[in-house]
């Protein structure tokens, strides 16, 4: 018996599409319309429209947006919670309509927050728990759960309950449960949410393993430094559509951006507001000091700055701090989507 090839794109979607039909809470039927654009009464909620992916073995792609975007509804889709309402889904060549089985027995998954746990286990019971549930030999589950505890730094809290652990250590524990029957595809729906800054760059450190390792990752963020730093290619999904896709260094050359200047203000600001004009692309509210943050393009970088605090020495407002940044993948996503997903100052 000849055996099929396996598929050169472990993820495909095409076509894919998800309506929701409106609830209307009886104490705030507004809510009908909170996370989309204003629709008339009772006319379905589209949450993900004619989605259209191709992600290869080893590769990582980043589905980047802000909360209510779509990502989480398009993973869910992919993973047969979601049935679409059009469109189709292939995980390793199955449907995820006709083939639900097959494409849950080849794709591991972790949404964001704390689910999928057993509070009143250890840590080593839940990967035991989930373990026999994937059919794995008992051998099986102590070798490779020993390890994914070890490298995910719960090796020393293995055997306590996971009711005694902190929110980042569930959240590791949620990873190593998706990576104990070591699947091709992996699908991790904000992975690095409520993690410290060095589980965090622990975590994304081994994304980039898994990936290297063969397997297809979908990985959902609306982190534009984690983007950027762990994804091969990245699709910008803004109200369920897919308005960009590529590898970010091409999104920002393609978006023809150039480089910004953050600056700190303190003075006057509302002629700092009025010099700068059209030229701001964004402005933070006042701090407790009465300073602003705020930021505009630099084509000749310092050179600007210099030009820039003459000009609103001139208007009263003065430049406590400038930082010169080179175009970034936000950059790119405000000028695709018109919106902003981080601060002026917030990055690291």
């Amino acid at each position: 018996m000849t055996r099929t090839p396996p598929p050169t794109h472990l993820i495909q979607t095409h076509g894919l599409t998800k309506h929701f039909e409106p609830r209307v809470p009886r104490s705030r039927p507004w809510e009908i319309v909170r996370r989309r654009a204003p629709q008339a009464a009772g006319e379905p909620i589209v949450a993900v429209s004619d989605l259209n992916l191709r992600i290869p073995a080893g590769e990582c792609y980043g589905l980047l947006g802000p909360n209510g975007a779509g990502k989480t509804t398009t993973v869910k889709m992919i993973s047969t919670l979601l049935e679409p309402t059009a469109g189709t889904a292939l995980v390793c060549g199955y449907d995820t309509v006709r083939h639900g089985a097959d494409v849950r027995g080849s794709i591991g998954v972790m949404f964001a927050g704390e689910r999928g746990l057993y509070w009143r286990l250890t840590g080593r019971e839940n990967l035991e728990l989930v373990g026999r549930m994937e059919y794995m030999t008992g051998s099986a589950i102590r070798e490779r759960g020993g390890r994914l505890l070890d490298h995910l730094g719960l090796a020393d809290r293995a055997d306590q309950l996971v009711e005694t652990y902190s929110t980042g250590m569930k959240q590791r524990l949620n990873l190593a449960r998706t990576l104990l029957h070591d699947p091709p595809v992996l699908m991790l729906d904000e992975p690095t949410a409520a993690l410290d800054p060095a589980a965090a760059r622990g975590t994304r450190r081994l994304i980039r393993e898994l990936s290297g390792e063969g397997r297809a990752v979908l990985l959902t963020t609306h982190s534009m430094h984690e983007a950027e730093e762990i994804c091969d290619r990245v699709g910008i999904i803004h109200r369920g559509a897919l308005v960009a896709e590529g590898a970010p260094r091409e999104l920002i050359h393609e978006a023809g951006l150039e480089p910004r200047l953050e600056l700190r203000l303190s003075g006057d600001l509302q002629a700092a507001r009025t010099a700068l004009g059209d030229r701001a692309l964004w402005w933070s509210d006042p701090a407790d000091d009465g300073s602003i943050e705020a930021a505009v393009r630099a084509a000749d970088g310092w050179r600007t700055a210099h030009a820039l605090d003459e000009r609103l020495r001139a208007h009263g407002a003065t430049i406590d701090d400038a930082r010169l940044r080179d175009a970034t993948l936000e950059d790119a996503f405000i000028k695709l989507t018109g919106t902003r997903l981080e601060g002026p100052f917030d990055r690291v």
